[in-house]
């Protein structure tokens, strides 16, 4: 009994001390350290030669004391990944995550390169040989340092100690005074375990509450941070592809409420959940978006992986995804690097998902040339905001005529870009870049200030009586805050609202009919006119004179040119007949010859816009006034 006894409190003893003197650099998750980081999988249930302490949440026993001890020596970083209480080992050397798979028994282990012999013991009557093996990717100085170490003098008087302590201990040689010890140190032991299982469940609960989502219940962004930082190890990035998963939560608010969108997306979560692996980790990491984490060799079973799991996604049967086209689309990034930091690794995903919205494909494969065109749009965005700051844009004027093209009663407002690098640059060749780096609204609520600017100034000129026209994109008109931004620019000065002209153009359909429709309608409300631009082709056709409120038509250039035959001049005149029917009144833009403007005048149009009549100049250039009559 005493024989028995001694063993247990020697062992207790040899286990405190292992405690007390763990080494920094062995961690319990993938959390790399440094390039000379190696990494181990190690058995939980080998006691007392390593085991894991679910508690103290980390690798303890002679072990996890003899790699400090190595560490010490060489310098090389040891770090325990996937703990817990299932033995990972087989699966870790199988997917060369590891280096090192620590305590074994002899053959356990295939996908080893080699082994090194630690100690043999009898278990009824059979010889168990137990080993430390070393993978393919385990570097040879590793290999070396730690079977050196393993067959030093030093490891094997540890490894005797963990054994011989309990059975060579004589009863002469009892230490009686660890009896006393030992009680105390159970009483204080319980008190304290007690304290520490109450702290630990607060500590869980608020870490729970911290890190969890509180709309699905998954991950929140914070915890999909942690995982990646604990779980994704240099040896394992290779493995791993991160995809950033989203639906237009905006589009289901417009035909629904919040609490469909809530629905929709715990559905997700769910989904999400169901379908990880072991090894995957999901997030719920802002409205509408989630990022994931999955396994896969290679990229062909990557895409089969998005491609069942969006599909399960879209198949919800919800009356808004039933109803209308809206689906999950997916960006997916290949950590093709090691220790690629998360931030960046989710902004790679991120855009593929914005390349896979704007081609309207399930999912898109971040590239090298896919993050060379988004560092390009970065840069042209900052070009372009340093173009706005400077105020490089400069507002342009082309008068429009009455119907007989007699005297000027507007004009349109245009912008030209007044590089210092490159001169006066045409719309042709920046309305586009802005798109790409979606800043056109910028644009658009520039030149508003600029005409309301210039309305303003006109008011003491014999331009008094003129409107002036001012494009917006529909991009633009689709934004939620538009309302608010065109009442702050507007108010900033003092003209007659009813001389401003909002003109849709032609650039895009818009994202929500029914927000530009609210925008055009708060336009209206303060007084201002609504064109149409190029009707006729394009994406402006009669449905808009049924969705917006129309007042003005400009009939597309291509149109008026067309009047030079017989059933052109009707199909010109049919359009000004169907505006006036409306009553809306009908301008023809782009004329540039006699007999262009001999039809427009024919059609009966009530006002004519083109070069022949004004061509397009600065508006603060007083030559452009010139030989003109206005209203």
């Amino acid at each position: 009994m005493k024989r028995k006894l001694t063993a247990i409190i020697t062992a207790a003893a040899l286990l405190i001390t292992c405690a007390f003197t763990a080494n920094a650099a062995v961690y319990t998750v993938e959390k790399p350290t440094n390039g000379d980081t190696v990494y181990i999988a190690g058995d939980p249930d080998m006691y007392p030669i390593e085991y894991y302490d679910a508690r103290a949440k980390e690798y303890k026993g002679i072990l996890p004391e003899l790699y400090k001890k190595i560490s010490d020596n060489s310098g090389i970083d040891f770090s325990y990944i996937n703990s817990g209480a299932t033995n990972e080992q087989y699966r870790l050397a199988k997917n060369k995550q590891v280096e090192i798979v620590s305590a074994h028994r002899k053959g356990d282990i295939d996908d080893l390169s080699s082994e090194v012999h630690m100690l043999t013991y009898s278990d009824g009557g059979e010889e168990i040989e137990l080993c430390v093996g070393f993978t393919s990717i385990a570097p040879a100085n590793v290999v070396s340092t730690v079977s050196s170490a393993l067959r030093s003098a030093s490891s094997e008087e540890i490894l005797r100690l963990s054994v011989e302590t309990a059975v060579n201990n004589s009863p002469n040689d009892f230490p009686y005074w660890l009896l006393f010890v030992a009680g105390g140190l159970a009483i204080l032991v319980a008190a304290l375990t007690v304290y520490l299982l109450m702290r630990r469940k607060k500590e869980k609960l608020a870490k729970k509450n911290r890190l969890a989502d509180p709309v699905t219940g998954i991950g929140n962004s914070l915890y999909f941070e942690q995982w990646y930082g604990g779980f994704i190890s240099p040896a394992s990035s290779a493995l791993y592809y991160i995809a950033y998963i989203g639906i237009d939560i905006q589009q289901i608010l417009q035909y629904a409420d919040a609490a469909a969108s809530e629905e929709i997306q715990i559905y997700a979560a769910s989904e999400l959940a169901a379908e990880s692996g072991e090894s995957d980790f999901c997030a719920r990491v802002s409205d509408g978006r989630f990022a994931l984490a999955f396994e896969a060799p290679v990229e062909e079973q990557a895409k089969e992986y998005m491609e069942r799991l969006l599909t399960r996604l879209n198949r919800f049967n919800h009356d808004v995804m039933r109803k209308y086209p809206i689906r999950f689309q997916a960006g997916v990034f290949h950590l093709d690097a090691p220790n690629i930091p998360c931030e960046k690794a989710l902004f790679n995903a991120r855009q593929g998902f914005y390349h896979a919205r704007e081609t309207g494909v399930p999912y898109v494969f971040t590239d090298a040339k896919l993050l060379k065109r988004e560092e390009y749009v970065r840069d042209l965005k900052k070009k372009l905001r340093d173009a706005l700051d400077e105020k490089e844009f400069r507002l342009y004027v082309q008068y429009v005529f009455d119907g007989k093209g007699k005297t000027a009663c507007g004009a349109e407002a245009l912008s030209r870009w007044d590089s210092p690098e490159k001169g006066v640059i045409p719309p042709t060749e920046y309305i586009r870049m802005l798109e790409t780096a979606e800043m056109i609204d910028e644009l658009d609520f520039y030149i508003l200030e600029e005409c309301c600017r210039t309305l303003q100034e006109w008011k003491e000129t014999p331009k008094k009586n003129l409107w002036l026209s001012c494009n917006m994109t529909r991009i633009t008109l689709s934004n939620e805050r538009f309302a608010q931004r065109f009442r702050e620019i507007v108010e900033k000065y003092t003209f007659d609202i009813s001389k401003l002209v909002i003109e849709i153009t032609e650039d895009a359909l818009a994202e929500s009919i029914r927000q530009v429709r609210d925008n055009i309608g708060v336009c209206k409300q303060m007084g201002c006119s609504i064109a149409l631009d190029d009707f006729g082709c394009g994406y402006s056709s009669v449905k808009d004179l049924n969705d917006y409120p129309i007042d003005i038509i400009k009939i597309d250039r291509a149109l008026i040119v067309e009047s030079n035959t017989e059933q052109g001049k009707q199909l010109l005149l049919g359009v000004v007949k169907l505006a006036h029917y409306l009553g809306i009144k009908a301008l023809c833009e782009g004329v540039e010859t006699a007999e262009e403007m001999a039809a427009s005048v024919a059609a009966e149009c009530d006002y004519i816009q083109g070069y022949l009549l004004a061509r397009t100049n600065p508006a603060d250039e007083p030559s452009v006034e010139r030989g003109i009559t206005f209203r």
